[in-house]
């Protein structure tokens, strides 16, 4: 089953390098432990520069089929509780929610191989393997300008966009997430940005 823990907003990463390094052998009672992240595009003196940021701040997931068992190992490891809220910041997730994270995840790069040479050093010094990487989806659109499709996880929910912001290029999706449905920013590129960084981006 996947179960998500909250922890303080930027320590993400921390709370999954702990876990990874210290509940190992007959203490690793979980198949994965991630933190979420995207690739999105900030327009910067009319061009476009790649960045990073985590998809879901303050949370990290895990997967696992022994929840109470790992959870008492995170309470026995002093340095987690610094890390972790002190009161319900360990929890499942639900059928739907679920089936959304495994569809992201199908659908992305494991680490940031490849990334670093085009994002600036602030977002991409943290080269992780055990995190999942999201790239923006590649979208089209209408004489409008309205969104009519979309590759990447965004195929899937063209139905759940609420906000399109074609100029910052990202949209604004509402889906369940921890009981509630919340809104998620999305990076997107339109078909004449791609591999386009540096240079001037045309409207």
């Amino acid at each position: 089953m996947w179960y998500v823990m909250q922890t303080i907003t930027g320590k993400e990463q921390e709370l999954a390098d702990v876990i990874w390094r210290v509940l190992t052998g007959e203490r690793k009672k979980y198949e994965r432990c991630f933190v979420l992240y995207q690739e999105y595009d900030r327009r910067s003196g009319g061009k476009l520069e790649a960045c990073i940021e985590v998809l879901f701040p303050s949370y990290v997931f895990v997967e696992t089929d022994a929840p109470e068992e790992f959870f008492l190992e995170l309470k026995h490891v002093p340095k987690m509780s610094k890390l972790l809220g002190a009161e319900g910041f360990f929890w499942s997730i639900n059928k739907e929610e679920e089936l959304f994270l495994q569809r992201m995840l199908e659908k992305s790069d494991a680490g940031y191989d490849g990334i670093e040479e085009k994002s600036n050093k602030k977002n991409a010094k943290k080269k992780q393997e055990k995190s999942y990487f999201i790239r923006p989806s590649l979208v089209w659109t209408d004489e409008t300008g309205e969104i009519k499709g979309a590759n990447g996880i965004l195929g899937e929910y063209l139905d759940k966009i609420v906000k399109q912001r074609l100029r910052k290029r990202s949209v604004v999706i509402e889906i369940p997430f921890c009981g509630k449905i919340r809104r998620m920013r999305l990076g997107i590129r339109l078909a004449g940005d791609e591999g386009e960084y540096g240079k001037d981006v045309q409207e």
